[in-house]
């Protein structure tokens, strides 16, 4: 017997690890736990059939996770042991990912912007070691991986990617795919040595798929160093998403005056270019003078770009078709009563609709809004169900907004 009292050991605290594990999430979920749910107002129940909102909530100066559904709130920290451990704090539009192909996504990151799937493969772009250069000469090496969905099928290659200076990082941004190619959009940091000043850049590598190959390293901007405290690169392309090929990117380059004691930065230049993937090609773009206030909200879904404009009694939402070259109608929605202006409206465009959330009087309002004929197709509210924690109600908010299928 007492060569076994090592193992008995090891697995009794084991079981009162997990036991407490369990007891303390418990108890932490139960006091801070809050419910809510969607309550349809008018239009199509079945817009909201697939559609969750994760969302966030201050209780005892903490901030808890919530999803909210058609079928009422989940905790995604109420999780088992062993998930916490696997995926711990995955997006939910990667979480198909880690229960339907476990073995592909097995020390794969949880980072929306690194995959691409269409209805026959799931492709994870990542750069070994965060892009930093290899020890061996000065290379940066990308690896592709990817999973036919038909015959479960996985396979990879890695490519040596030549750098002029040590990379502290690469972050990913978005991954297109088209016409055998594949574009990965990312931000490079630059360390700075003796040769080279301190640098952020917005690359393009484009990827021949079938010749694993690189076929061109695009720089589209560039800050040094002396520049990067008072200047900005803003990609305004949407990053949670793995299934909308965008056929564009759009990113503005700004430089501001110095900062002085008690004044905000002063714009000294703003452009705004968009990058046609297709043709691999960068062009600025110029928006009316009467919009360029509202420039830092606009986004891209598409081929149409849209500025939103927000008053206190709604939205107006303006589009530049890039394919047609003009202005479209803009599309207007008239709000409900709002509790709080200071509150900014949450915003989302994918699969043809536009989702607005705002606060108003008595939880937050949902419309959602057909983009080709303008029309309101659904209105509801979140609305809470613990009426003795009110105080929750008011700090609720709309991080991100899914539509799963």
């Amino acid at each position: 017997m007492k060569k076994y009292w090592k193992t008995i050991s090891i697995c009794f605290f084991i079981l009162v690890f997990i036991s407490s594990y369990y007891i303390q999430k418990t108890a932490m979920a139960s006091k801070n736990d809050r419910s809510y749910k969607i309550e349809t107002i008018s239009g199509n129940k079945e817009e909201i059939e697939n559609l969750i909102l994760q969302t966030s909530y201050q209780s005892n100066d903490l901030y808890h996770m919530l999803y909210i559904s058609k079928d009422g709130s989940t905790n995604p920290n109420n999780q088992s042991f062993f998930g916490d451990l696997i995926a711990p704090n995955e997006p939910m539009i990667l979480r198909k990912y880690i229960e339907e192909h476990r073995n592909f996504m097995r020390g794969k990151e949880f980072d929306p912007r690194k995959y691409f799937e269409d209805k026959a493969r799931l492709i994870y772009t990542t750069f070994l070691d965060d892009g930093k250069k290899e020890a061996r000469g000065n290379v940066v090496t990308l690896q592709i991986d990817t999973l036919d969905k038909n015959t479960n099928d996985s396979s990879s290659f890695k490519i040596d990617i030549p750098v002029k200076a040590s990379y502290d990082w690469i972050n990913v941004n978005d991954v297109y795919v088209g016409d055998g190619k594949i574009n990965i959009l990312t931000t490079n940091y630059l360390s700075a040595n003796y040769l080279i000043k301190a640098r952020e850049e917005l690359h393009v590598y484009t990827i021949d798929v079938e010749k694993k190959e690189l076929v061109k390293d695009a720089i589209l901007a560039e800050l040094v160093s002396e520049e990067r405290g008072t200047s900005s690169i803003r990609i305004f392309n949407e990053y949670n998403t793995t299934t909308q090929n965008e056929n564009y990117y759009l990113y503005m380059v700004e430089k501001y005056s110095e900062r002085k004691e008690d004044t905000e930065l002063e714009v000294i230049s703003s452009q705004i270019y968009l990058y046609d993937n297709a043709k691999n090609e960068a062009e600025e773009w110029t928006m009316p003078e009467e919009l360029k206030p509202y420039r830092k909200s606009m986004r891209i879904h598409k081929e149409t770009i849209y500025i939103p404009v927000y008053s206190a009694n709604g939205l107006t939402l303006n589009r530049y078709h890039i394919e047609k070259k003009q202005w479209e109608e803009p599309l207007t929605l008239q709000y409900s009563s709002i509790a709080n202006e200071k509150d900014a409206p949450y915003l989302r465009i994918a699969e043809g609709k536009f989702y607005l959330v705002y606060r108003v009087s008595d939880g937050q309002w949902l419309s959602i809004v057909d983009l080709r004929t303008g029309g309101l197709i659904y209105e509801g509210k979140i609305i809470s169900e613990d009426k003795k924690n009110q105080e929750a109600d008011s700090s609720l908010t709309i991080e991100q907004l899914y539509t799963m299928h």
